[in-house]
């Protein structure tokens, strides 16, 4: 990203704001703030008026921030953010901010809200919805995750064995990734064996990898702050069992009719019911027990939600997961996880591993 990139983007922001009868907006959430800027840090604000963009942050941050986000108006803050944006708001005459209601705490709230002259108006998704919607550097930075994270599950998976703990088999995923340029893993590894695969959230245990049962593996990292999210199947040693082949085939279909069904303008409640249908007539329906997607970027969880609770429209640009699933307490879980981007004629799988699943030492 340059910074003609980021200043593209904040006077997308700053335009919808002053639409609002507005005069500027403060961001405080980090991952927004990257977003605007490129700064990476932890600690840092920023206010944009039509004027001018502040950027807030403290000394821990000065040469950092000189390197990330030069071309802005830089204000280090040895006494706290919030002080010295009080002294740098009051004098600049503003007097009505957008602040982002969904991540301001209320105790943050009320100090702004203290800060004399200004009226600060909650303006939902002021970032988000700009972010629903990649563009190519973006998708470049995703797809870029996306296949370091899938060479790692093609390396791990060949040379496990039973009698390894899921906590290392999760442990050589991330040294992987690591080691092949992600920065870190953008959420926390599950592998979940056995029984246990049935649980959708099953992060890695010291379960030890029995001979004959399913592997369940959900992975993800970041390169460029961008998320990949990936779910496969392994079975490992001996033949799986009918029941489990057949339960595998019927997400599968369900991951195929999903995939059929996006293009822009199709709701996104639309695409989780045709997933949902498949396994629902395979008879399996309480068995799926989350939506079908959701949007991943600089974030793991972001829009749009594709779920029988969502209520927008896909549209160009939007990348998101198509991970249908199901899950028999007490026998296993399965679910097919890929990353998609919708295009003007349907969608592109980002995903370059097939649904298929991988049968380690079967007779």
């Amino acid at each position: 990203m340059t910074p003609i990139h980021y200043a593209q983007r904040r006077r997308q922001v700053l335009s919808a704001v002053v639409a609002s009868g507005l005069e500027g907006a403060l961001l405080t959430t980090p991952v927004n703030v990257r977003y605007l800027t490129g700064f990476t840090g932890t600690n840092g604000w920023l206010l944009m008026t039509a004027e001018q963009a502040f950027f807030f942050t403290d000394p821990r941050y000065q040469q950092q921030a000189l390197a990330q986000v030069g071309e802005l108006s830089i204000v280090i803050a040895p006494r706290g953010l919030l002080k010295t944006l009080a002294e740098a708001v009051v004098p600049s005459g503003i007097q009505r901010v957008a602040f982002e209601p969904h991540y301001v705490t209320v105790i943050l709230r009320e100090q702004l809200e203290a800060v004399a002259e200004v009226e600060w108006v909650p303006f939902p998704m002021l970032v988000e919805t700009q972010r629903c919607c990649k563009d190519a550097e973006e998708i470049e930075a995703i797809r870029a995750a996306l296949l370091v994270s899938e060479a790692a599950f093609q390396e791990v998976a060949n040379r496990l064995v039973p009698g390894q703990t899921e906590i290392e088999i999760a442990s050589d995923l991330e040294l992987y990734c690591r080691r092949h340029g992600a920065e870190s893993m953008a959420f926390e590894t599950i592998v979940a064996s056995g029984s246990r695969s049935a649980l959708p959230h099953g992060v890695a245990s010291t379960r030890c990898i029995e001979e004959g049962g399913p592997i369940m593996i959900d992975m993800g990292c970041k390169i460029d702050g961008y998320c990949s999210d990936l779910t496969r199947m392994i079975w490992c040693g001996g033949v799986p069992s009918r029941r489990w082949l057949e339960a595998h085939d019927v997400v599968k279909r369900a991951r195929s009719a999903a995939l059929e069904m996006i293009g822009p303008g199709i709701a996104a409640i639309e695409v989780d019911a045709v997933a949902r249908a498949v396994i629902q007539d395979a008879g399996y329906g309480p068995a799926f027990v989350h939506g079908t997607g959701h949007g991943v970027g600089l974030e793991i969880h972001e829009s749009p939600k594709v779920s029988s609770r969502s209520d927008g429209q896909l549209e160009v640009g939007m990348v998101f997961t198509i991970e249908p699933g199901l899950y028999l307490e007490g026998e296993f879980g399965i679910r097919i996880e890929d990353m998609v981007c919708v295009t003007e004629d349907g969608c592109e799988r980002l995903t370059t591993l097939e649904p298929e699943p991988m049968l380690r030492g079967t007779a």
